[in-house]
């Protein structure tokens, strides 16, 4: 899809290597021996990445993810908060049945967090009356730990995808692996599940094989939505195609972009038919949920709330909502056909993600990892992924301490400033905007600076 593009130069690493290592030497490995090098690298430092992950949950291990204590120690998971709420803790496939609460989350999550609580009950049932009671005990933290081991695999999953589509530059990767995003965002959800599903997409995109990387689509999109979008950027290309009469064996066809869509149709069918066919409501939970809400935290609709002390309804959130990001998309299609150069998916891919973000109704925490792997892949430079990084964690404890604020009893003094909240989820989105800036500032270059490139 990419032509093969030699390593970018980045002058922040240039100047950090000058000044802690020197240069690189004229016996420096590459090729085949290089790449299994960075390969085993890059997975000691994912493994170092989900160490820190897990210390950074230990407080809420130890004592629970009770009280305001959670947004103190910034360890808040929806997982454990889900276990109960959700009756994971009656029966392990509450989602497909009836009789038990709802679940806000697509098929696949549904049936990965029933699978985890099936065998959070088994372990729970063999470790009984053993010495291993603290678990048997505390069943939450037994499914939180089941589920971050999980998502610690996909975590691996998602390096490695990333090393391979990095192509001549696979240190890139290292980004995902030690993200600041991914460590404090892996452990409140199950994001890091659609992250990796779309990662292995875009890598077999740019292997052309277009089947495969649908049927990853449809799967990431049977955990979350927003890998749908990677068929958008495939569509831009292939417009670009056929308005600008581009030839080539990486030219995308629209052939290309329909053989993807069939894989994703086949695989979203193959996974939601049958719930749908077993329990509708259960399956429709997500979405009827995802239209009637409102303005949820950190969204720019609640912040509007907060500065105009006047609450959007939900069906003004809903249309505005809708509106700006079908106009973003609009805005990118124009953007893919009109750059100088062939832009990367990737490139475009992260600019619909952007948009969905920036105008969504609500912006979890957690939402800061959908993003890393793109970052890592679009050719950015480290000061921006730096400067994109520092913004979303200001905002990640922002949040926290505003939510913590909320509940509790003590005196306003004492409290976190809701302005300081606001500016600091102004500060997330126009972090994204200026990410999206310096993407489209490359698009527009007479030399393409896309990292990704056929592996």
């Amino acid at each position: 899809m990419t032509k093969m593009l030699q390593p970018m130069s980045d002058p922040l690493v240039d100047h950090l290597s000058d000044r802690w290592g020197g240069p690189t030497g004229t016996r420096a490995r590459s090729g085949r021996g290089s790449a299994r090098g960075a390969a085993r690298i890059l997975t000691a430092l994912t493994a170092m990445g989900v160490l820190l992950a897990l210390l950074a949950s230990q407080y809420c291990r130890i004592n629970g993810w009770g009280g305001t204590g959670v947004y103190h120690w910034g360890c808040y998971s929806d997982v454990s908060a889900l276990w109960a709420s959700r009756d994971f803790d009656q029966h392990p496939w509450a989602p497909f049945l009836s009789s038990y609460s709802g679940f806000e989350y697509p098929a696949l999550t549904m049936f990965l967090a029933s699978a985890v609580a099936s065998a959070t009950h088994g372990v729970d049932g063999v470790l009984g009356g053993t010495a291993l009671d603290y678990w048997g005990e505390r069943t939450g933290l037994l499914y939180w730990d089941l589920t971050f081991l999980a998502g610690a695999l996909a975590w691996f999953v998602l390096t490695l995808a990333v090393l391979k589509a990095a192509g001549a530059r696979p240190w890139n990767a290292a980004i995902v692996a030690l993200s600041p995003a991914i460590i404090f965002g892996v452990g409140i959800n199950w994001d890091i599940f659609p992250a990796a599903a779309l990662a292995l997409a875009v890598l077999f995109c740019l292997r052309r094989k277009w089947l495969i990387a649908g049927v990853l689509l449809g799967i990431g999109a049977s955990f979350k939505l927003y890998p749908l979008f990677l068929l958008g950027a495939v569509f831009t290309l292939a417009a670009r195609t056929l308005l600008r009469k581009e030839k080539g064996d990486d030219a995308v066809e629209w052939a290309d972009c329909a053989r993807m869509a069939v894989g994703g149709v086949l695989a979203w069918t193959l996974i939601n038919v049958p719930v749908m066919v077993t329990n509708f409501s259960a399956w429709s939970e997500f979405y009827v949920f995802s239209a009637e809400r409102g303005a949820g935290w950190s969204s720019i609709w609640q912040v509007w709330g907060v500065i105009s002390g006047s609450a959007l309804s939900a069906d003004a959130v809903s249309g505005w909502s809708f509106a700006l990001f079908a106009a973003s998309c609009a805005a990118v299609l124009v953007i893919g056909v009109t750059a100088r150069q062939r832009p990367d998916v990737v490139q475009l891919l992260l600019l619909i993600v952007a948009a969905f973000m920036i105008f969504n109704k609500v912006y979890s925490p957690q939402f800061m990892l959908w993003l890393v792997p793109l970052i890592a892949l679009a050719g950015l430079r480290l000061r921006d992924v730096l400067i994109w990084h520092v913004f979303q964690l200001l905002h990640f404890w922002a949040i926290w301490m505003h939510l913590a604020a909320q509940v509790s009893e003590a005196e306003p003094q004492h409290l976190f400033d809701e302005k300081i909240y606001v500016a600091a989820v102004f500060g997330h989105v126009l972090s994204t905007v200026y990410i999206c800036v310096m993407v489209i500032r490359n698009m527009y270059r007479t030399q393409s600076v896309s990292s990704a490139s056929s592996p």
